[in-house]
């Protein structure tokens, strides 16, 4: 059995045994790439920083390590259709009560992290905004004109603002799926308070972070 297929049983056949937070991981890991992306934009927002296409992935990552833990932690998961780590994370999205709004920037954001970690820098043919990316400069937080190649978007996303965009959507989500079990939303609060962190401001389900 391939380790894809081994890891599929794993989650569709949930074992007794010990527990982690790998989300917690996942963020942690964002927290230190942020604080560098940050530090290369400090004496000018409107530069260059590439720690986005490093931080953005695991942010991603974490975000469906979160929802694999809020299947399984503390629940009976046996009854549920669409699992996380093994259907798309956009499906799984869809068991959540998230505004349409945030759906579409969490839907752009998972196009965006495969533009990064499948690259395809050859030109687009016909010049046109690509839809993941449409959608993040609607929301103002990409600049820039039409790319005209996959290797002109993926400088396009070179943007710290673009990289701060993304954890706060990412933990706005994660909010929303909390609250979504309110037994258990106490636990989950807290796994989405170290995505919060990253930002360094008052969090909508707790004390303000220092």
């Amino acid at each position: 059995m391939s380790e894809r297929k081994q890891r599929e049983e794993r989650l569709r056949n949930r074992q007794g045994g010990g527990w982690g937070t790998a989300s917690t991981m996942y963020f942690h890991a964002v927290e230190l790439v942020f604080r560098e992306s940050a530090k290369a934009v400090a004496d000018d927002p409107t530069k260059t920083s590439r720690w986005v296409y490093a931080g953005l992935p695991v942010l991603m990552a974490g975000v469906e390590a979160f929802l694999i833990e809020h299947q399984h932690l503390l629940k009976d998961s046996s009854s549920i259709q669409t699992l996380a780590g093994v259907d798309p994370v956009r499906d799984v999205l869809k068991l959540y009560p998230l505004t349409d709004e945030l759906r579409q920037d969490l839907e752009a954001l998972i196009e965006i992290r495969n533009q990064i970690v499948h690259p395809s820098s050859v030109p687009f043919g016909k010049p046109e905004w690509p839809e993941s990316l449409q959608r993040l400069r609607d929301r103002k937080v990409l600049d820039g004109n039409t790319p005209q190649s996959g290797m002109h978007a993926l400088a396009l996303l070179a943007s710290h603002r673009v990289f701060e965009w993304a954890v706060e959507q990412c933990a706005e989500a994660l909010d929303v799926v909390a609250d979504s079990d309110p037994e258990r939303s106490w636990l989950f609060h807290g796994q989405a308070q170290n995505l919060w962190r990253v930002l360094e401001k008052p969090t909508p389900h707790g004390a303000e972070i220092c």
